[in-house]
């Protein structure tokens, strides 16, 4: 019974986790188009293995009111390494989405990794994951292989 709890308690925390990360990515461009929280929730399912209802009790005001950007790193920190690849993967498709990255996507970016102590080959083959699952979700954004302005 105990470790029915301790489960369900890490996936809540996963969530909620989760749910901060992809919203301080989705409005560090100064938007939250659909398609990014539409995205975030398909990704905490699918990916993160996340029920419907961890997701909708990570998301209520009760859990979210006090969480901060520093919590959200110092969360990320402690998950195993594939709990914090699928985050920054997550992370980085919701940055993806529109087929371009902001300066304050970039330092959110770059914040997640750092947390995570991630190295420069994982943080790419996020990046490269991350611009996959993006477009799928908007088929018109630039290929992977293609430079911004080419």
């Amino acid at each position: 019974m105990m470790q029915e709890t301790l489960k369900h308690d890490d996936q809540a925390d996963l969530a909620r986790t989760w749910f901060v990360a992809a919203r301080a990515m989705a409005v560090a461009d100064g938007t939250v188009p659909a398609v990014k929280e539409a995205s975030a929730g398909l990704y905490a399912q699918a990916i993160l293995g996340l029920s419907e209802d961890d997701c909708r009790h990570a998301k209520s005001p009760e859990r979210m009111k006090n969480q901060t950007l520093v919590d959200c790193l110092a969360a990320v920190h402690v998950l195993p390494a594939d709990a914090a690849e699928k985050i920054m993967t997550g992370v980085m498709m919701i940055a993806f989405a529109d087929g371009h990255m902001e300066p304050l996507e970039v330092r959110w970016a770059s914040m997640l990794a750092s947390a995570c102590e991630m190295s420069d080959e994982d943080f790419q083959r996020c990046c490269a994951s991350a611009r996959v699952i993006a477009s799928m979700f908007n088929p018109s954004m630039p290929p992977v292989d293609r430079e911004e302005g080419s």
